[in-house]
């Protein structure tokens, strides 16, 4: 498999809202992984944290190609101090060809939107998911199964939903996002197509017409935003498990590990037939106004936040961990649409 190849692995990785923001700069067997801060403005995106776990999620799928076609691997993070934006350089040495079983896994992996069936997981699952950061020292994953613990945390999840239309600065990237049709992705190749939103054909008018924000504050004033909570909430409850990816730092290489962490466990998922969707926008939310960051977020929201916050910590017995990833799990039938990615020729230079 040549470089090429494995660059194209790379960039199926999953990133807020498929921004993508990344570019791979190569020289002879070295990559290095240049963050784009331009390509994700969100208000989600607090001190670039949703942004290095994509990156991470990126670099895991480097790994796993590479592994699975004779290189060895030399990561360095953040190698300059001087340019924070230099996320890693990866060196690919020559090696024996190793069996990778997620490899073939990376260009399934799809977020799934639809509801999910009520199916228990299995003990073999939930055991291969625990173990998914066992490769990891410093990060881990737990899951909540029970309806009642999981009420709880559908109910906190739900409130990112219900903020995306009550908040113009996390609306407005949104909408911005959001590609109508199929020309308009295939012309862009990033952001949101509308049918990975799993919307039937009157929700997906409907939803159009909240992109003027105009009318979607007075549609509010009759309680569209709760219903859409709702409606995440209801989400959440269809999912085997509702799970959180934690790492015990805070630093930047902390959420990278975290996005690496990410991929694989959604890889894993992949491999085992289960429906993933990450559900992260909170927990971004929940740094931002721990870091007292707020002047995008209104006293009531910043409220609620909070409350969302301890239930969480409650919910997943969390101590000093820093969130890095909510998500549900659970069984389904295949995703309606995909979202598309840059090409290599579009994201990769070589010097």
């Amino acid at each position: 498999m040549s470089i090429k190849k494995i660059l194209e692995s790379a960039i199926l990785a999953p990133s807020g809202d498929n921004c993508q923001p990344w570019s791979l700069i190569v020289k002879g067997n070295q990559i290095n992984i240049i963050n784009l801060s331009e390509r994700d403005t969100s208000l989600f995106n607090f001190c670039q944290r949703a942004s290095l776990i994509a990156h991470g999620a990126l670099i895991e799928n480097i790994l796993i190609a590479s592994s699975a076609s004779g290189y060895n691997i030399k990561l360095r993070p953040f190698p300059d101090n001087l340019n924070p934006n230099l996320i890693a350089t990866v060196e690919l040495g020559t090696s024996e060809v190793r069996d990778e079983s997620l490899y073939p896994y990376i260009t399934q992996r799809a977020t799934n939107r639809k509801p999910y069936k009520s199916i228990p997981l299995t003990a073999k699952q939930r055991n291969t998911l625990l173990n998914t950061s066992s490769v990891f020292a410093n990060a881990g994953v737990k899951l909540v199964e029970e309806l009642d613990r999981k009420a709880f945390i559908a109910e906190a999840i739900a409130l990112t939903d219900r903020l995306v239309f009550e908040n113009p600065y996390l609306h407005s990237f949104l909408f911005e996002h959001i590609r109508w049709t199929k020309e308009e992705a295939l012309k862009t190749r990033d952001g949101l197509y509308i049918k990975t939103l799993e919307l039937s054909a009157p929700q997906a008018i409907g939803f159009r017409l909240l992109k003027n924000w105009s009318i979607l504050q007075a549609l509010n004033k009759f309680g569209l935003s709760k219903i859409a909570a709702k409606q995440a909430e209801k989400l959440c409850l269809s999912a085997s498990a509702i799970g959180i990816i934690i790492v015990d730092g805070n630093t930047d290489e902390d959420f990278l590990t975290g996005g690496r962490l990410v991929q694989r466990l959604w890889l894993e998922a992949t491999r085992m037939g289960l429906a993933f969707q990450p559900m992260t926008g909170l927990t971004f939310l929940i740094q931002r106004v721990l870091a007292k960051e707020t002047k995008e977020i209104s006293t009531e929201h910043i409220r609620l936040i909070m409350n969302a916050f301890d239930s969480i910590v409650s919910a997943f017995n969390l101590s000093k961990e820093s969130m890095v990833m909510l998500f549900r799990i659970g069984h389904s039938s295949p995703p309606a649409a995909r979202s598309l990615r840059l090409s290599v020729d579009q994201v990769v230079k070589t010097e």
